[in-house]
């Protein structure tokens, strides 16, 4: 009878807790303390983002048009190789003795193959870096090294991104589906661009 007894008392202790929880105050919900910690560190990064400085552009784009505008940058200096009379050199520019670049010629860079036909990046290729002072520097392996595939430019008109390079879709009879002419001789660079995309960046 005792253990029978015993058995019973334990059996019913639980169903006693769970009652007494229920009817009892509520528990007060511990303190969350993610949102400070997220707090703490968007305060660090915000430092970083107030070091941009802007710089004033002008854009000229493939068919003519021109864009000018504010842009923010985060470089201060460019770093190339160029080539002068058959020597290699490198070089170093500040950004306050950029005046321009102009793109010369785009390579098109194979992606994959899709249903229409063949994707392609085009990129920027050969480039002509001038100087304010007026030196110029010819430059064949783009602009991605130089981080200046893409420009936001911002003016009266709102913010805007403009890009120096473009994805195309070549069909199997050689046509584009940008609208551009074939390529001769199914070469891997043009000169002829898209109408949106810049073809030349003037710093002031």
């Amino acid at each position: 009878m005792e253990f029978s007894s015993l058995l019973r008392l334990f059996l019913c202790l639980p169903l006693v807790l769970i009652f007494q929880t229920l009817s009892g105050e509520p528990r007060l919900p511990k303190e969350p303390n993610a949102p400070v910690l997220n707090f703490e560190e968007k305060k660090e990064e915000k430092p970083a983002n107030e070091k941009k400085e802007f710089v004033v552009l002008n854009l000229t784009l493939c068919d003519g048009r021109t864009v000018r505008g504010e842009s923010p940058s985060s470089i201060e200096t460019i770093s190339f190789e160029h080539n002068k009379d058959g020597i290699l050199y490198k070089k170093k520019l500040n950004l306050g003795e950029l005046g321009s670049i102009k793109i010369d010629s785009w390579e098109l860079k194979q992606k994959r193959e899709e249903k229409k036909g063949m994707s392609f990046e085009v990129v920027p290729k050969k480039i002509r870096i001038r100087t304010k002072a007026g030196e110029t520097f010819y430059k064949d392996t783009g602009l991605a090294d130089l981080k200046l595939l893409n420009f936001e430019i911002k003016n009266n008109n709102g913010v805007a991104i403009l890009y120096s390079y473009w994805i195309d879709l070549k069909y199997p009879d050689g046509s584009w589906y940008s609208g551009l002419p074939a390529v001769k001789n199914n070469a891997l660079t043009r000169e002829d661009c898209l109408k949106d995309v810049v073809r030349m960046v003037e710093w002031e």
